[in-house]
């Protein structure tokens, strides 16, 4: 598409240049010359310099000066318009005239044939004149020598001897000047001049120029996408991006706009490199837009329509996820936790079953720092079946490593325009954000890819306080105790009973703080807001 726009800009660009074009128009006439056939005698070299000695008598500054009277121009105008090639293929030359109407240029043409005339007689004239004269004074010499040769032989026999040689030498330069002269004014005999007429117009030529333009546009859009290709090379195949990280591809989605992404097939792949103890999995794209929001919202949809509950925590810079998860049912049952009624909670349906998927903001200041997402993990992570962690693209490292690396598995998620450049460094300046990693889901879906690649932004539905109001703590209760529920009653937060260890806790014994050490700190008051608090606004 962008290929076939540079051809289009390239014809435009040329049909508007040639459009400021002043239009001319052309015509030709030929003189043909005899001067083979009047130098019987001499050979090719000679005629071909006749030849060229009349041409570029027609385009003489004489003759220019002619043609400027005769027209009422300047000989500098006359001279740009006028072009008088001689041939190699015979005894002629072409008279070639350019100007702004065919009638003119044709009139060019007839008034450069006459000036040529007009010299041609003059030449031939003074050419003719002058092989007479040595004729003539040849034929006074051979007559004097005629005359000293029938002289009877005297005693001066020596000076009559010096008389005849001189006569002799005179006769000789003549014999040879007289064929010069002749030659001179020859061709003058035999001279036949062409009609001028008019070959149209030659400048401009729109379709050519159109032809032109849109090969030249075609040519330079296909050299700048290959310049931007090898400066910025993208993951043109589905393997690409899992070389460069190392990880294996555990999903290739393709279609076209709009189409669904395989739900079950892509929870499958994703259960299929989660630990039986893991709950936490990280989703981070590649490149900014590399995670379109309708693929989290059917991953966590299917997730608990199989599980029960999907919890969604969302600390990407781009909180476009929530618009896509309102358009699931609003959730029904009273078994949820307690917080998953709270204001900054959103919870929903599943749609198709009885599962349910919440969804929290988080603020991108927390889940940048080292263990900002273990308070959170452990006070919600054991009452919920799965946490998708959403976290900022991998082009933006370090921040993505600290909130990717707080969960199980990274998986990540490409496009077919992710920088391959941009993830080589991965692997190489963060080795345990890559040990992390266990896939890469290529998104090969036409036009998924959103404008997030002109930066960061945050939509109109996350920034709204109504959307994401802050929380508010409960008459009765600390801040401490809003955020976590009461010490001494783990059930009333679905979780497990006393002394019976969870999968989360024992997957967070090997990196994560447990929930007794979380509530011995300092309460944050990014926590107390219930983790939905929008990137960019300060308590």
């Amino acid at each position: 598409m962008v290929i076939v726009l540079g051809a289009v800009v390239g014809t435009a660009c040329a049909l508007a240049v040639s459009k400021q074009q002043d239009e001319r128009f052309e015509a030709t006439g030929r003189v043909f010359l005899g001067a083979s056939q009047a130098l019987p005698g001499s050979d090719h070299l000679d005629a071909a310099r006749i030849v060229q000695t009349q041409a570029q008598l027609a385009g003489s500054t004489v003759a220019l000066d002619l043609v400027s009277r005769q027209l009422g121009l300047s000989r500098e105008e006359v001279a740009e318009r006028l072009t008088v090639t001689a041939s190699d293929q015979g005894d002629f030359f072409t008279i070639t005239g350019r100007d702004g109407t065919e009638q003119r240029a044709v009139g060019l043409v007839q008034a450069v044939e006459a000036a040529y005339q007009q010299l041609l007689t003059q030449q031939q004239a003074a050419g003719g004149g002058t092989a007479r004269s040595l004729t003539e004074l040849r034929d006074e010499i051979t007559q004097g020598l005629r005359r000293l040769t029938a002289l009877p032989r005297t005693a001066d026999s020596e000076t009559l001897a010096a008389q005849v040689g001189t006569l002799n030498a005179q006769l000789a330069e003549l014999n040879r000047q007289i064929p010069q002269a002749q030659a001179a004014g020859a061709p003058a005999a035999v001279t036949l001049a062409e009609p001028a007429r008019s070959l149209g117009q030659v400048t401009p030529k729109l379709a050519r120029n159109a032809l032109v333009g849109a090969l030249a546009g075609l040519l330079l859009t296909a050299a700048g996408l290959c310049g931007a290709y090898l400066r910025r090379p993208t993951a043109l195949d589905a393997g690409d991006a899992a070389d460069v990280l190392g990880t294996p591809l555990i999903a290739d989605i393709s279609g076209g706009r709009g189409s669904a992404p395989p739900a079950d097939r892509l929870v499958a792949a994703m259960a299929s490199v989660l630990a039986p103890t893991g709950k936490v999995i990280a989703l981070t794209p590649a490149g900014r837009g590399d995670l379109a929001p309708d693929l989290v919202t059917a991953v966590a949809a299917s997730w608990s329509d199989d599980q029960g509950i999907v919890l969604v925590l969302d600390a990407s810079p781009e909180p476009d996820v929530r618009g896509a998860l309102e358009r699931l049912p609003p959730a029904v049952s009273s078994e949820l936790p307690r917080w998953a009624h709270e204001p900054t909670c959103m919870a929903r349906s599943s749609g198709a079953g009885s599962g349910h998927v919440l969804y929290n903001r988080v603020a991108q200041a927390r889940a940048a720092r080292p263990g900002g997402l273990a308070p959170i993990l452990a006070d919600r992570a054991p009452v919920v079946d799965l946490v998708i962690v959403l976290t900022p693209a991998l082009v933006d490292l370090p921040m993505t490593a600290a909130s990717a690396m707080q969960a199980d598995v990274v998986i990540v998620v490409a496009t077919g325009r992710t920088r391959i450049r941009e993830l080589a460094r991965v692997l190489r300046d963060w080795p345990a954000l890559a040990e992390r990693m266990v896939g890469v889901v290529h998104d090969g879906r036409f036009g998924t890819r959103r404008s997030a690649d002109r930066g960061f932004g945050v939509s109109r539905v996350a920034a709204s306080a109504t959307a994401v109001p802050r929380a508010t703590v409960p008459s009765g209760l600390s801040r401490e105790d809003a955020a976590f529920g009461p010490a001494d009653s783990a059930a009333s937060r679905g979780g497990a009973p006393a002394g019976t260890a969870s999968p989360a806790a024992a997957a967070g014994s090997a990196g994560r703080p447990l929930a007794d050490t979380a509530r011995r700190a300092v309460v944050d008051a990014e926590v107390t807001d219930r983790y939905a608090r929008p990137s960019g606004k300060q308590g």
